[in-house]
């Protein structure tokens, strides 16, 4: 997995609980915090954006040569 895919995975388990804890937590302030925190989503979305087009792919892996 290239580092790509590996931030887009773990900034998607963070918004994966933050949606949890909103819909968990009634206190108005609790929610009011979840909200603030929702509010850079699409900044970082931009950003993986960004770093996608910047990520350098893997290298392939070349095929043993043996001896014929």
């Amino acid at each position: 997995m290239n580092q790509y895919n590996e931030y887009v995975k773990a900034v998607n388990k963070i918004f994966e609980i933050v949606t949890k804890m909103k819909t968990t937590w009634k206190t108005q302030d609790n929610i009011n915090y979840i909200d603030s925190i929702e509010e850079y989503k699409q900044i970082i979305i931009d950003n993986a954006k960004k770093f996608e087009a910047t990520s350098v792919p893997e290298p392939q892996q070349l095929e043993e040569l043996g001896d014929d």
